[in-house]
């Protein structure tokens, strides 16, 4: 196998778990960009304090160079503008290939119905809007450039550090079980393996949804994380309550649902998820 140089770009949470599985994987160096200074004790690591919003000197990157795309779009502008000008500091490098950490809220409300990657995109929020825009940016950049990309789907992540203990300790409530709308989960450490698994491979230009297929609710999700931390289960409450109490932002998952199909994740990289049970994803990350 050819040793590649790993880009981590807006490297955070999913970076630092693409890090932590690297010794699965033969690599020459992994080269981290990110918003915030972090320490790096492996000797094949490379961090750069970045703004992703100036100019970033990523014009020396060739065939040998594959790039993990992270960073999270700017909020006060329509598009990715941060991407654009990513794009443009590679210039028209030849670049093995370039994955997209996109998000499956592009596809928007398909009622609880299952959805491919043929499945028309109608994102309802703005952070959708912003991740749909940015898949085309990646697209049309790997088609005048003739770079190879992957996006990926991915639903809500779940993982160490990333469990609503807070909230529920702090007794905010869920949305009762019967009215909660069915939602996909990926756990991160699954979602670093999938990166580097199609980073080392031959699959190209495709779009891959990405979950552990097994299609959950908020609720239960909340539950469960009770159940093994014996923790009280927080009081339910209807739709209308939560729009009084909720965030806008947490409201908008109540409002849109689907059910990932990952069929083509399956059949492209068989056995990769190793967390396909929720109870045990959580068991790991506590």
């Amino acid at each position: 196998m050819n040793r590649n140089i790993i880009v981590l770009a807006g490297s955070g949470y999913l970076g630092d778990a693409i890090k932590k599985i690297s010794n699965n994987y033969t690599f020459e160096k992994i080269i981290e960009f990110s918003r915030t200074k972090k320490i790096n004790t492996k000797n094949d690591i490379e961090h750069y304090q970045v703004d992703f919003d100036k100019e970033l000197k990523a014009n020396n990157f060739n065939d040998k160079t594959s790039i993990i795309y992270m960073a999270p779009p700017r909020q006060d502008v329509e598009g990715d503008v941060r991407l654009l000008n990513f794009s443009k500091s590679l210039g028209y490098n030849k670049i093995k290939k370039i994955v997209y950490i996109s998000t499956s809220g592009v596809y928007g409300d398909h009622q609880g119905g299952i959805v491919d990657e043929s499945a028309e995109c109608i994102p309802i929020t703005d952070r959708a809007k912003r991740r749909l825009i940015a898949e085309q940016i990646i697209r049309n950049y790997c088609e005048k450039t003739k770079n190879e990309f992957v996006i990926l789907r991915v639903p809500g992540i779940y993982g160490p550090k990333r469990l609503p203990i807070e909230r529920i300790i702090a007794g905010e409530p869920i949305m009762e079980e019967n009215l909660a709308k069915p939602t996909n989960l990926i756990h991160v450490e699954d979602l670093a393996r999938i990166s580097w698994e199609v980073m080392d491979s031959s699959v190209k230009n495709e779009i891959i949804n990405v979950s552990d297929g097994n299609p959950t609710t908020s609720t239960r999700y909340y539950i469960e994380i009770c159940k093994i931390l014996n923790l009280p289960v927080p009081k339910t409450i209807t739709l209308n309550e939560a729009k009084k109490v909720f965030s806008k932002k947490r409201m908008s998952f109540f409002m849109e649902s689907r059910v990932l199909n990952v069929k083509k994740l399956n059949h492209l990289f068989p056995d990769v998820i190793k967390y396909k049970d929720l109870k045990e994803g959580i068991q790991s990350s506590i």
